[in-house]
């Protein structure tokens, strides 16, 4: 069975990849290949979360299993195939790339087809628009004098927070010297 996904992001319109899979691959191959097109690096923590249509999160399907209890059942991205969790046109996923700010990317199934695919699978179809960079403080480490762009812009009483300003204790071991 090929499936064809459409991606999104809500941070920009102008956005979005689709991409053909078998439902024989992987969800860790489906997650290298976004990595891949997108330029991030694919060890980063990531998860899917398969929703319902309202994008509610149903199914976690993570990178690396982190439970300490092995009853809990979260599979991992290695472990599971795409038909075992996706059966139906229109169904929908959260795909968390920027795991500790929260930033993801919508996906939903769009297509489905009994045929099979001359090209090795999973691979990006059609791409449109620049990806969002993967982290967000990505932007900081390339320009520590940059302001954090998380803050509001709209707050006057707002300081412009830098990493130039961060006390220098704060990286070393143990607690700050005010401490």
């Amino acid at each position: 069975m090929i499936y064809l996904f459409r991606i999104v992001s809500d941070e920009d319109q102008e956005f979005f990849r689709d991409v053909v899979a078998e439902g024989s691959d992987t969800f860790l191959e489906l997650h290298q290949v976004v990595q891949n097109n997108m330029g991030y690096d694919a060890c980063q923590l990531a998860s899917f979360f398969i929703t319902n249509d309202l994008w509610e999160k149903q199914q976690e399907i993570t990178l690396i299993d982190m439970m300490q209890d092995p009853n809990l059942g979260t599979p991992t991205m290695d472990q599971v195939t795409l038909e075992e969790y996706l059966t139906e046109i229109s169904q929908r996923m959260i795909y968390v790339f920027d795991f500790f700010a929260e930033r993801a990317f919508y996906m939903e199934l769009i297509e489905m087809t009994d045929q099979t695919s001359p090209k090795d699978t999973p691979f990006i179809a059609q791409a449109e628009g620049d990806a969002p960079p993967q982290l967000a403080f990505d932007r900081l480490m390339d320009d520590p004098q940059a302001p954090m762009e998380e803050m509001d812009p709209d707050d006057e009483d707002q300081e412009d927070l830098r990493l130039d300003d961060l006390d220098p204790d704060m990286f070393e071991d143990g607690m700050p010297e005010d401490y």
